[in-house]
């Protein structure tokens, strides 16, 4: 059991003994020992009052009891010092072990590094979001991108029990809502055709597979001869920009929301197979098949492609538009849903995780959506076989009281 005592009474040692007085007002202390029974180590707290004292050696006894005794050496470390630790131990893929290291070294560790873990309050994380967002941070990549290791590296160090609870369990994070896409602000396809015209010769292929297919940037730079087979191209990883001690490369990766091994089947348009043969005929394929590919032959940087593409569009004469390469993802989809595709067959050749996305971006693009719900209605209210012969009468005077 811990005990209660005031050294200044009872150890020799202490500057303040020997004390005959009742109420010196020098401090109490608890001793106690970690669990482990007699083999657990002792450790010692000091209070102003002794009714402190004794509050907090009864938590520390049903803490104990209850397993769920926290170590305060273990939430001394700094904040910076445990995210790295936290983060060499996480088994991730390296395009997201790369954020985490951006998100600790950029944004976490400026603020919160110098912190001792325990010591972190809720309050701390909302004057976080509020600064990052002061910062010039969008809200979207705050409160969905950022959070997302923060919540993980408390969660872990609750885990782990040096901490009691994280202090992002009870943050309020407003709900971001996907940007519907402006189909307006699309290219059209004789845009497509010229940007394809535009671009490096033996690049011009990505753009009719990202236009024509829905790939994404990474997906188009990985894409191998042999993925093409009976009208659908098999893709079963891509291409993502990794930091290595030499500086950045390209390493292959598993699709985005899919797990190694995983792959998906896109249905490529007759023009398109069209344009990869021509392609082949031309340029050839890179040392390991890859369609695209750097003039010695290796895989083709993400963000050396992004730079020529915008080379491209201004030479196409469209310098004005904010169009990126992954604009042609979103000219696939639009000109998908407008031609009548379903919204689930579009979402499952994207590759979005749930139909959800791909509804809350290109939902509203379901082509006379506005004219079927008239022609629905107009036969509900004019009692109509949809309403049946029992409400014509009532219909019909519903519709007529006004005019009357």
């Amino acid at each position: 059991m811990a005990s209660v005592f005031q050294k200044c009474k009872t150890d020799e040692k202490n500057r303040n003994f020997p004390c005959a007085k009742n109420r010196c007002g020098h401090s109490w202390t608890v001793r106690y020992r970690e669990p482990d029974g007699r083999g657990g180590r002792q450790r010692e707290k000091s209070f102003g009052t002794r009714r402190e004292a004794s509050d907090y050696g009864i938590r520390v006894e049903n803490d104990k009891r209850e397993h769920a005794y926290l170590d305060p050496e273990l939430g001394k470390i700094l904040v910076r010092d445990y995210a790295e630790d936290w983060l060499s131990r996480r088994a991730v893929k390296d395009t997201t072990r790369a954020n985490y290291v951006r998100f600790i070294e950029l944004h976490l560790g400026p603020h919160l590094g110098g912190k001792p873990l325990a010591s972190v309050t809720s309050r701390d994380i909302e004057v976080l979001l509020k600064t990052w967002i002061e910062e010039g941070l969008s809200r979207r990549t705050v409160y969905h991108t950022l959070m997302i290791p923060l919540r993980s590296l408390f969660r872990s160090a609750v885990t782990e029990k040096r901490i009691p609870e994280s202090p992002v369990a009870h943050i309020v994070v407003p709900k971001i809502k996907t940007k519907r896409l402006d189909e307006k602000s699309l290219p059209d396809g004789k845009a497509v055709r010229a940007i394809a015209d535009e671009i490096r010769p033996s690049w011009a292929i990505s753009v009719w597979l990202m236009a024509g297919c829905g790939l994404r940037i990474g997906e188009a730079l990985a894409v191998r001869g042999a993925d093409f087979e009976a009208g659908h191209v098999r893709l079963r990883r891509q291409f993502v920009r990794v930091k290595r001690a030499g500086g950045y490369k390209a390493e292959l990766a598993p699709l985005k929301a899919r797990e190694e091994g995983e792959w998906r089947d896109v249905p490529v348009p007759t023009s398109v197979l069209a344009a990869v043969r021509l392609h082949v005929e031309r340029h050839g394929v890179g040392g390991e098949g890859y369609l695209l590919h750097a003039h010695h032959g290796g895989e083709v940087l993400d963000s050396n492609y992004r730079t020529e593409f915008k080379a491209a569009v201004r030479r196409a004469g469209y310098g004005d538009e904010p169009w990126t390469a992954h604009t042609l993802r979103h000219f696939f989809a639009s000109s998908a849903i407008a031609g009548g595709v379903s919204l689930l067959e579009v979402s499952r050749w994207l590759g979005h995780s749930t139909i959800q996305i791909t509804a809350d971006i290109y939902g509203h693009l379901t082509p006379d959506a506005g004219g079927r719900l008239r022609s629905v209605m107009d036969q509900v209210l004019t009692g109509a076989s949809v309403v049946g012969a029992d409400h014509e009468d009532r219909a019909g005077s519903v519709l007529t009281t006004g005019a009357e």
